[in-house]
């Protein structure tokens, strides 16, 4: 194991200099100039690697991973050049380091204790919060730039966001992968004169990351798992392949398809047009059930069934409340009727309908798993 510090560097020429030498009795340091317009201070024990023009943080990233493996070094510490981040805290990479050597570490900051201004904390807490949605994995601080990246897992991702959003898609990806991601305590300063300037922009960059973060959470919930980790891994799957991994994810054992099946039935038998797609996508991902077979099963309502569904649900709500059938001919839901009987009965519709929904969700539920275990044993 062979760590370095990686420090990017966009015209802090106030605090890199006291940053990078503070770290260099630590570790060997690499300083990455984006293009700065001041000069930047003599750094005689560090290796400093300027580009020009400024690309952002995203491309300073990129080369100084690729100048870390360049010189042999396994890992590569990310520190701010604006002296937010304390040196002090080294150690506890390293001893984290020599615990877990392929794990990625993130730094993770007392925000409100080191005086954070309200809207980062607020941008934080957000990140954090759609971080967990598309990796149900619980992080507190997604934005910290005091990290350790492994080399060998930079090498194998491809991180399509520049700017600031680079960091929270490899850090979403590197989840999708399986990689182990621990927490490191920080600390952390955002006291007046002590850290230089932020580049951070905002809106821009956080509109940029807001609709990163929408993204991935729509991959996480319609794309399997294994699909995510192979696009990660920038690995190109066919058509079929691809058809496949939709209808095979979470559902491999026969319980988990037979659940798929019964919750889309349910749902598709439910009074809830508009939302039964919704929900049963929203229950599907909660129960970690394989969504294509769940929207396959909800649209058992399609059009030319509703009024047939209607009827149903009327004469077992009919049983349910009045112990009877429904009393009005099935001639009557013919062309529109179905919607004016089932609003002038609507607490049988309703009734009917979620109880039509458990049973069909019960017998389907049943009788996929039958025969599931039936092709599972052949």
């Amino acid at each position: 194991m062979k760590p370095c510090v990686l420090i990017p560097c966009y015209n802090h020429a106030a605090t890199v200099g006291q940053v990078a030498r503070a770290a260099v009795p630590v570790l060997p340091v690499l300083v990455v100039d984006d293009g700065s317009t001041e000069p930047l201070p003599a750094l005689p024990d560090c290796e400093v690697l300027c580009l020009r023009p400024n690309r952002g943080k995203a491309a300073a990233l990129r080369a100084g991973f690729q100048r870390a493996r360049e010189r042999g070094y396994t890992h590569a510490i990310t520190m701010d050049a604006d002296g937010q981040h304390f040196v002090a805290d080294l150690p506890k990479f390293l001893g984290a380091l020599a615990a877990h050597p392929g794990a990625l570490l993130i730094g993770v900051r007392d925000l409100q204790a080191a005086g954070c201004p309200r809207h980062r904390q607020r941008s934080n807490a957000l990140s954090s919060f759609w971080y967990r949605v598309a990796t149900g994995v619980r992080l507190r601080d997604t934005q910290c730039g005091f990290r350790s990246y492994p080399l060998a897992l930079v090498q194998q991702l491809k991180i399509r966001s520049n700017r600031y959003a680079y960091e929270l898609e490899f850090l979403v990806r590197a989840a999708w992968v399986g990689a182990t991601i621990l927490p490191v305590p920080v600390q952390c300063t955002y006291a007046s004169g002590a850290t230089g300037r932020s580049h951070f922009r905002p809106v821009r960059d956080f509109v940029h990351i807001t609709n990163r973060n929408i993204l991935l959470v729509l991959q996480a919930w319609f794309v399997p798992l294994s699909l995510r980790a192979a696009w990660s891994r920038g690995e190109r799957q066919g058509f079929r392949r691809a058809v496949k991994e939709f209808f095979t994810d979470n559902a491999h054992a026969p319980g988990k398809m037979a659940a798929s099946v019964g919750v889309g039935l349910f749902f598709g038998l439910t009074p809830l047009w508009g939302l039964h797609l919704v929900l049963a996508l929203w229950t599907a991902h909660r129960l970690r059930l394989n969504k294509a077979v769940v929207v396959v099963a909800s649209n058992i309502s399609f059009p030319p069934m509703v009024p047939f569904l209607v009827y149903g649900s009327l004469h077992v709500g009919a049983w349910l409340l009045h112990g009877r059938p429904f009393a009005a001919d099935f001639a009557a839901l013919s062309g529109s009727g179905w919607w004016a009987t089932a609003r002038e009965h609507l607490w049988e519709w309703v009734l009917g309908s979620f109880a039509l929904a458990a049973g069909v969700a019960l017998m389907g539920t049943i009788g996929t798993y039958a025969v599931a275990q039936l092709l599972r044993k052949r």
